[in-house]
């Protein structure tokens, strides 16, 4: 049956509770508020006695997505996965676009200062940092309806030059690709056996191509670069030759993935009493409980129940922006989008439709139309007018409840 989760008078959480009778005569005799609908979480009018028992929670870290299950005596009382946002990059580089914009044009509104070039100690970029934040985040938001005893968290710790040549070993560490060539455009050249790899000849001037583009977050690696001609090259960015080049593996998430795992460890274990396993563990958990390989099924294996029950629901959840910024003139370089509802509603509220589908307003027109789009941000066929929707929760994290089949995750935005 479907878990309730419960919490005291105080707000303390207590155990999830199966009697769907109950909840609904205490509903109906005011004996208990609804707190939450994505968990369903409510809050009961009386004292009473604070009798739990031990949960365990794991926690699957990673650079895009995230698993997290509690266990308590073999039983699954909440299994997640969260997506984690990608775009915070991309959405400072344009910011830098637009300032240096307003710089080249003497549109300087400030006088220049150079005191503030230094990072703190325990410094990350914002995009890695978003995602530590909303790691964190899973986890004290699921203390609120459920009393932990215990996080165990999966870290893993990836060396990228051992994942490009797995004999690598002592001194050859220091010893890379480039060694004895001045640059890399020499080495790529050299590489390619100075054969431009569009048209496989030889004679001509040579350049050095990116396979994925910079405006793609494509690295200046040597795998990442190929010699062509000069006119093939020219040619290819105006779509007059067509040529499919291998895409050279990135190992981006894998080198996040290890920074990440000592500041979310860190920051857990203030309010935590945290333990520490690894993914060979995990895997191993993970096949002996048959479970399939998910992240929600990750974050179970990890606490190693000698068995488990049906899970139930899958809570999916994808991370957003808080905010939409769009560029004026002025003395400020950004102001903030009206946050104001328009016919009641707010960008990504749960709305029901009319036929029933649950989706995300992802767009609001003044007018009262509005787009709405599942949890993956696929669109649905058309706009609704605001008297077709019921709005059903107001959050800045889309979550949605899903059954899954045969213990598999399903479900749309949220």
């Amino acid at each position: 049956m479907k878990q309730v989760y419960v919490q005291n008078l105080d707000g303390e959480p207590l155990m999830p509770t199966t009697r769907q009778g109950a909840v609904r005569r205490w509903l109906r005799d005011e004996k208990a508020i609804v707190v939450n609908l994505c968990p369903f979480t409510i809050r009961l009018n009386w004292d009473t006695d604070k009798n739990t028992q031990e949960i365990v929670v794991g926690l699957d870290t990673g650079a895009v997505n995230v698993g997290c299950g509690a266990v308590s005596e073999n039983s699954v009382l909440y299994a997640s996965e969260t997506k984690l946002r990608t775009d915070i990059s991309k959405k400072m580089q344009r910011r830098a676009m637009y300032r240096r914009t307003r710089r080249c044009r003497k549109l300087r509104y400030r006088q220049p200062r150079f005191n503030n070039r230094t990072r703190p100690d325990g410094w990350l970029p914002p995009s890695l940092k978003s995602k530590v934040e909303s790691t964190i985040k899973i986890v004290k938001k699921l203390s609120e309806i459920l009393p932990i005893k215990k996080v165990i968290v999966e870290i893993a710790k990836f060396d990228t030059q051992k994942l490009q040549s797995p004999d690598i070993e002592g001194v050859q560490y220091q010893q890379g690709q480039m060694e004895g060539y001045d640059n890399v455009r020499a080495y790529v050249f050299e590489r390619d056996k100075y054969t431009c790899q569009i048209c496989k000849k030889k004679l001509g001037i040579l350049q050095t191509h990116h396979i994925i583009q910079r405006k793609d977050n494509g690295s200046d690696r040597p795998d990442n670069m190929v010699a062509v001609h000069k006119t093939c090259h020219e040619d290819y960015h105006k779509g007059l030759i067509k040529h499919k080049f291998r895409k050279p593996k990135e190992y981006k998430q894998a080198t996040q993935v290890t920074i990440l795992k000592d500041f979310i460890v860190n920051e857990l274990r203030k309010d935590f009493n945290i333990e520490i396993t690894f993914g060979h563990i995990t895997k191993r958990n993970r096949m002996r409980l048959n479970l399939p390989k998910s992240h929600w099924a990750d974050g179970i294996a990890i606490t190693n129940p000698k068995i488990i029950s049906r899970v139930e629901k899958i809570i999916k959840q994808v991370c957003i922006t808080q905010r939409r910024y769009q560029m004026t003139k002025g003395i400020r370089s950004e102001k903030k989008l009206p946050s104001g509802q328009i016919f009641g509603f707010n960008q990504w509220d749960k709305v029901r439709l009319l036929d029933k589908r649950v989706g995300f307003i992802k767009g609001r027109r003044l007018r009262g139309d509005f787009e709405i789009c599942d949890i993956d941000n696929n669109k649905f066929e058309k706009s609704f007018k605001y008297t077709t929707l019921n709005k059903l929760s107001s959050t800045n994290v889309m979550g949605v409840e899903a059954i899954p089949p045969t213990l598999k995750s399903v479900g749309s935005l949220a």
